[in-house]
């Protein structure tokens, strides 16, 4: 007999195939936009049909090698550097919980520029056989 876990867990799964499948089928549809339109490498371009507007912008993700960026740093000024490139701080969670657990005078310092907020629960859900007596 079902346990309200179980009904709740089959749920989850349904709605995990359900929503891989509606990512696929988008995925698929976007696919067949961009075959009809094209896409400029960055930048968006709109197109119309005679039912729907339809705007694609391509995008450059760009990333830093921080090695090279500290030889770079060197080579432009401080204007020039600034307005290319953005210091972005970011936690080293091993080292701030290391802080916390062994040195509480400096955690507090340290905690003063973080802000901690919940995120969203990961929850796996695998099917089991049942095992009957034998």
């Amino acid at each position: 007999m079902d346990t309200e876990l179980d009904i709740a867990a089959r749920e989850l799964e349904a709605a995990k195939i359900a929503e891989a499948q509606a990512q696929a089928a988008r995925l698929d549809a976007e696919r067949k936009v961009l075959a009809l339109v094209g896409s400029k490498d960055e930048g968006s371009e709109m197109h119309r049909g005679n039912c729907y507007k339809v705007v694609v912008t391509g995008v450059v993700n760009r990333t830093v090698d921080q090695a090279a960026l500290n030889a770079v740093r060197a080579r432009l000024s401080a204007e020039i550097f600034d307005k290319a490139f953005r210091y972005k701080g970011e936690v080293v969670t091993a080292g701030l919980k290391y802080l916390r657990d062994n040195e509480p005078e400096l955690y507090a310092i340290a905690a003063e520029a973080v802000t901690a907020k919940p995120g969203k629960a990961s929850i796996t859900v695998e099917g089991i056989e049942l095992r009957r007596a034998a």
